[in-house]
């Protein structure tokens, strides 16, 4: 493969997914796994979980094979990663459902907000027949293999001058959101004005006054710079993000019966690393905001969010609707009421 005339990036990813496909160096084990994803190498999470993924599949195939990780968008962003997969030009990736949209719309519906009473609940519905179900149809839909759903935070809103105690103290406010209409639409219902800007350019908006406050989950807040620019952090959790671990359908396909089985509970197995590790997050980025940074944090009680819900989930939820249709929406709205039940009967 030529690997000329391309922006660099593109090239540089190219060139080196193609080099590990086919360079014969001694020791490779006969299956290699290229993993692609965006977070960077280090004590998060994301880079955890994978690394367990890693670890698991590398012993239990006693070295028939490899995984070789690509952390940090060294490939390309989300969706180009999601887009080599599909295409075959790399085996595995972990894109976040607002990228993964694109490619199958109805996980937007795992996006209402305030859906989720806690994490384990959202965890209960990942491994329910709702879950299992929206796996099998991604497969079906999109060629690529879905193995498994996996916690991408709670989100919450940070901002600059003003605390975040209860709804109305949303109005007038301008928050930077993704470029996703849901969250847009989620911001407009709290009476403030939603503002899309990249996630690389939006702690320059806090500091330029563009906006008044953004939403993440709190490790984004800490790590990314956010912590060092506003004055209060609420955590009150309105959006649980979602990643998928998706899998080339055709590679996947191409493996031995023993083989899937690995990789499959390889990827259950970064599922629940990452689910884990991302709620514990919570508070300990939390916490880190407030000690380290000196922002002022206030953890929403369930009383607060309720009132939240009752202004956002609504409309949210129409939207949602208009785009994925009834079904979609209704179905994962009962599995949560059977989590629910089942947990706190």
């Amino acid at each position: 493969m030529p690997c000329t005339n391309a922006p660099m990036k593109k090239l540089l990813a190219a060139c080196m997914v193609a080099g590990f496909g086919i360079m014969p160096l001694q020791g490779w084990a006969e299956t290699q796994i290229k993993f692609g994803f965006e977070m960077f190498k280090g004590d998060n999470p994301e880079y955890n979980a994978v690394s367990r993924f890693k670890e698991y599949v590398e012993s239990k195939s006693n070295g028939e094979i490899s995984v070789r990780l690509f952390p940090g968008g060294q490939l390309g962003t989300a969706r180009e990663m999601t887009e080599m997969v599909q295409q075959g030009s790399l085996e595995m990736s972990l894109p976040s459902d607002g990228a993964f949209a694109g490619f199958y719309e109805p996980i937007q519906a795992w996006s209402i907000p305030y859906l989720f009473r806690s994490a384990p609940v959202a965890w209960q519905v990942m491994q329910s027949d709702f879950g299992r179900g929206m796996l099998d149809d991604i497969t079906r839909k999109t060629g690529m293999e879905a193995l498994a759903f996996s916690e991408n935070g709670f989100r919450s809103f940070a901002t600059t001058g003003k605390q975040i105690i209860e709804p109305s103290d949303m109005e007038g406010l301008k928050i930077r959101t993704m470029e996703s209409p849901v969250y847009m639409e989620m911001v407009k219902a709290l009476g403030a004005s939603p503002t899309p800007i990249s996630g690389a350019e939006a702690v320059m908006a806090l500091k330029q006054g563009v906006v008044d406050g953004l939403e993440s989950p709190p490790a984004v807040h800490y790590t990314g710079g956010a912590g060092d620019v506003v004055d209060y952090f609420t955590l009150n959790e309105h959006v649980l993000g979602l990643h998928i671990v998706i899998a080339n359908g055709d590679w996947f396909n191409s493996l031995s019966a023993s083989q899937q089985q690995i990789v499959t509970d390889g990827s259950k197995l970064l599922a629940a690393t990452e689910n884990v590790q991302k709620t514990e997050g919570d508070w300990k980025y939390s916490k880190l905001l407030e000690e380290e940074k000196g922002v002022e944090v206030h953890v929403s009680t369930p009383e607060e969010k309720e009132l939240f819900k009752e202004k956002t989930q609504d409309p949210v939820r129409k939207y949602i609707v208009s785009q994925v249709g009834e079904e979609f929406v209704n179905e994962i709205m009962k599995a949560v009421d059977e989590a629910e039940q089942s947990m706190y009967n």
